[in-house]
């Protein structure tokens, strides 16, 4: 029996976290870690990359089929296209691996130059989203419900669009996803740092490229500033 059904209606995008990888699609931990935590992005889209499945077509000799029958798709993965409203630099410098300008003895990040040359930096990328209606709280604890979207391992970054004009100007990253870190200990798990928005018990395997999970556990606060994981 399968288990019971959780309905709920999503809307609108809460709040997004990055969260830097090793080239492993492991979360980097302590000194050389990164922590993103902004509302200050427009969409997130995303669009599922398959594979169509061989088709096996053959006709008899008087032309009635004989063989009609086409193998499953394949999910192969993710493909993230990313518009930020509000350009974290140190974020966008990553995720494009691109060279971060810093000044000062505090290493202020101020900006970053693209560079050429292949882009090798992964990071994970989580988004919580409201969830609309009846079902906004949790009818057991009465505690706000949330939409947590992740992709656990993100990378071969690049630089979409970018318009100066009489206008906003938004800043595109689009990505491609890989399955998630399954190095015992030190991979993705049930999601990065001491806060787990999955399942109790939850550990990430390596073919699972996206999640989508209801949760009470509210997002992270945000913060100009990157912060270690």
């Amino acid at each position: 029996m399968s288990a019971t059904a959780t309905c709920v209606t999503p809307i609108k995008g809460s709040m997004y976290r990055l969260v830097k990888l090793d080239s492993c699609g492991s979360p980097v931990t302590g000194t050389g870690s990164m922590v993103v935590v902004s509302k200050g992005f427009v969409q997130v889209q995303q669009d599922p990359q398959y594979e169509d499945g061989v088709e096996f077509f053959e006709r008899t000799a008087d032309g009635s089929i004989c063989v009609n029958q086409m193998d499953d798709p394949t999910l192969k993965r993710m493909q993230l296209t990313m518009d930020f409203c509000e350009v974290n630099q140190t974020g966008a410098a990553w995720m494009a691996s691109m060279q971060e300008l810093t000044t000062g003895a505090g290493a202020t990040g101020t900006g970053f130059a693209a560079v050429e040359g292949n882009s090798s930096n992964r990071w994970s990328l989580e988004v919580w989203q409201q969830v609309a209606g009846s079902g906004a709280c949790d009818p057991v604890s009465g505690l706000q419900r949330y939409i947590y979207n992740a992709w656990p391992n993100v990378g071969a970054g690049k630089l979409g669009g970018y318009t100066i004009a009489n206008a906003r100007s938004s800043l595109q990253i689009i990505g491609q996803s890989r399955g998630a870190s399954a190095v015992a200990g030190i991979g993705w798990g049930d999601g990065p740092g001491t806060t787990s928005w999955m399942p109790a018990g939850f550990v990430a395997t390596a073919q699972q490229h996206w999640f989508f999970n209801v949760t009470t556990t509210p997002p992270p606060s945000p913060s100009c500033s990157p912060t270690q994981l």
